[in-house]
């Protein structure tokens, strides 16, 4: 568990979370569909001066990754075969699927801490994400992991955190 403060009394705890976790936020997140298979869920929890009273904050969705993502074969070594790429992202890709903040927790940084415990804790080497607002929002840049701009801008931006590294692969 890691717990930080932001310029509201009392502190926040991120923690390993559940689905129910997921599904009491998901209604805040632009994406109306739920995520393929989940890997792993993380939240951020309020934690409130004197009374203790906990309210969560955020949520962050690791799924199992998709068979193709733009960007992945340019930056990551995977050589071979469509199949032996199925075998290496299941072994040591984990992708973002989803980062949501209530919103009235919104401005204080939870996203960008939840990527970044993520990013740290996860057990595989790789954490991916693919975000259209990634031109737009800095927010995986600001978390520390790196930026692939696709050939085509109106594709996704492909985003990549290699752990062995502590950074970019």
């Amino acid at each position: 568990m890691r717990h930080f403060r932001t310029i509201l009394p009392g502190h926040f705890e991120i923690e390993r979370g559940d689905v129910s976790d997921y599904a009491q936020l998901a209604r805040f997140h632009y994406a109306r569909t739920r995520p393929a298979i989940f890997a792993q869920i993380w939240r951020c929890v309020y934690v409130a001066p004197f009374t203790r009273a906990r309210g969560l904050a955020g949520v962050l969705v690791l799924t199992y990754p998709t068979r193709n993502a733009m960007g992945r074969r340019s930056v990551l070594p995977i050589r071979g075969s469509p199949g032996d790429e199925l075998k290496f992202v299941n072994e040591h890709v984990r992708t973002i699927s989803r980062v949501i903040v209530h919103p009235q927790f919104r401005s204080l940084g939870i996203s960008t801490k939840l990527i970044r415990c993520v990013c740290e804790s996860c057990n595989t080497r790789y954490v991916e994400a693919v975000a259209r607002m990634g031109r737009i929002h800095p927010l995986f840049d600001r978390a520390g992991m790196t930026r692939v701009e696709p050939t085509d801008e109106k594709r996704p931006v492909y985003f990549v955190f290699d752990r062995k590294k502590g950074e970019r692969p």
